[in-house]
């Protein structure tokens, strides 16, 4: 991947200018270096290896983990960018995957970076959900961004789910109750015991109201850092957000959606 991937970088950050003759010529850009840079606080600046030799000094200088993140602020600049930027976009994903990457183009609203790659079905169903109306799709974006992105945040990733569950779940179980949690709504329902997913056929045994409140339990026992101070207070691990995130997607959904409802 490294060849097709500086080629594509290269195109990116070179500048267009005309020299003392009139004539078209490119140059790297380092306006968009210093920018990255400037937004990573780095103590090192890489602007002048960039300048003189270009884009493969630049690879060399920042390492391959490094060149990814700058791939990254790359994807969000192009992202903002309107459909010249999606064109570029577009030719990354095609040199990503034709590479067999675990790297991805992914957008999330408004919002363009690298992501981790997940089975398409995920992918799609995330996209959906997150492009819906509502407060509850942008927080889910923001976990799966968390989750998945190259700045991974593993407590804010199972924290903004939860939150996503929440922002789609309390208008419907709890619309008075302002200080409706998670937990408080799981309670709720269970005490009321007539929630089901409208499906037109049910298990004799095992309710589909069962199936929900179990999501929901599994989502909100999971979370081992909600209360720092606390005994079992642990930090998130990738598996945990990884798990709490894709566990959140249904939810969200299906509160969304009218899925759930009382019998």
């Amino acid at each position: 991947m490294e060849r097709p991937l500086l080629l594509w970088a290269r195109e990116v950050t070179n500048a267009t200018y005309r020299n003392q003759l009139f004539e078209t010529r490119q140059q790297p850009n380092v306006e968009l270096l210093q920018e990255y840079e400037t937004a990573r606080r780095a103590r090192v600046s890489h602007i002048i290896p960039f300048r003189d030799e270009g884009i493969a000094a630049l690879y060399v200088a920042l390492g391959k983990e490094g060149f990814l993140d700058f791939v990254d602020f790359l994807v969000y600049k192009l992202g903002a960018s309107g459909q010249s930027g999606a064109a570029k976009l577009a030719a990354l994903e095609l040199v990503l995957s034709d590479a067999g990457s675990e790297w991805k183009v992914g957008r999330r609203r408004d919002f363009a970076s690298l992501e981790r790659r997940v089975p398409g079905g995920v992918s799609d169903a995330i996209e959906a959900i997150i492009e819906a109306p509502g407060h509850a799709g942008t927080l889910l974006a923001e976990a799966w961004n968390a989750a998945f992105g190259r700045a991974p945040d593993y407590e804010k990733a199972y924290s903004k789910a939860v939150k996503a569950v929440e922002a789609a779940a309390i208008p419907v179980v709890s619309p008075a109750h302002v200080a409706a949690t998670l937990g408080t709504v799981i309670a709720q329902m269970r005490d009321q015991g007539n929630w089901k997913l409208q499906m037109s056929r049910e298990h004799a045994t095992y309710s589909t109201d069962q199936v929900v409140l179990g999501v929901m339990q599994a989502l909100w026992t999971g979370q081992n850092d909600r209360h720092a101070g606390q005994p079992g207070y642990t930090p998130s691990t990738q598996a945990d957000a990884e798990a709490g995130v894709i566990l959140a997607v249904p939810l969200v959904q299906w509160f969304s959606s009218g899925a759930i409802a009382r019998r």
